[in-house]
């Protein structure tokens, strides 16, 4: 059998187990910022911590790397302007906004400019998780 080397196009669907899990990260991810989040804006090494590698090595793991996505055009500039998820996000929004975020952090070379690190800070990973069970939850009442 062959291990696929490459993403997974945006066209597979997910997978309710996998949806759970990166809800799941998503959570780590906001209890990290919520646990230490002064040291952070000072911090080397964001990439390297264990629940960010894990964050993002279930990103892939899971189908939120596309290999068709570029990054969102909003996210292309450092500045995040956070106002909560938009009324449409559905699980494809969602898809590409974990992916565009990823991909974004991934390019960087200055601790400053990620976007992982600042999306802890306007609780985003706590609605990200949130939008992920409700698309869980729609599903299976649906």
């Amino acid at each position: 059998m062959k291990i696929q080397e490459s993403p997974i196009s945006y066209r597979t669907p997910l997978r309710e187990a996998q949806v759970r899990l990166m809800a799941k990260r998503c959570r780590e991810m906001q209890a990290l910022w919520d646990d230490a989040h002064a040291s952070f804006l000072s911090e080397a090494g964001w990439l390297e911590k264990k629940i960010v590698c894990d964050f993002m090595e279930t990103a892939e793991a899971c189908g939120f790397i596309c290999k068709e996505w570029d990054v969102m055009p909003e996210l292309k500039t450092v500045v995040i302007s956070w106002n909560g998820l938009p009324q449409s996000a559905d699980m494809r929004w969602l898809r590409y906004f974990l992916h565009s975020l990823i991909r974004h952090d991934l390019a960087q070379e200055l601790a400053y400019e990620y976007l992982t690190l600042l999306l802890g800070k306007v609780n985003g990973y706590a609605a990200l998780a949130d939008a992920l069970d409700a698309q869980l939850k729609s599903r299976q009442s649906g």
